[in-house]
């Protein structure tokens, strides 16, 4: 049996916040387009209704994007219980869990 494994400069389809495709070397993805919320093409895309969002499944550079009063909107949903003065910080680890 064959193994193809793809190298760090291979090419692949991306999409950002407004859908828009683009193609991208994986090393540049890594690099630069998946910390500006470029999403794989065939990866779920997160949806920007509040009420689909699942911010469990996020990552925490994903949250560090989220404003707090999304963040706290999605605690409140989740019942789960904060301090109101909380920082962007303990939101993250409230919602990951830590």
């Amino acid at each position: 049996m064959t193994f193809y494994v793809k190298s760090s400069n291979s090419t692949i389809n991306v999409v950002d916040a407004q859908g828009k495709p683009q193609r991208v070397t994986q090393r540049a993805y890594d690099i630069l387009y998946r910390n500006q919320g470029y999403q794989l093409a065939d990866a779920p895309i997160v949806e920007a209704d509040d009420d689909q969002v699942n911010y469990f499944v996020l990552s925490e550079e994903k949250l560090k994007t989220i404003k707090n009063d999304e963040l706290k909107a999605f605690l409140d949903k989740e019942e789960i219980e904060y301090d109101p003065k909380a920082i962007k910080k303990d939101l993250i680890k409230l919602i990951l869990r830590e």
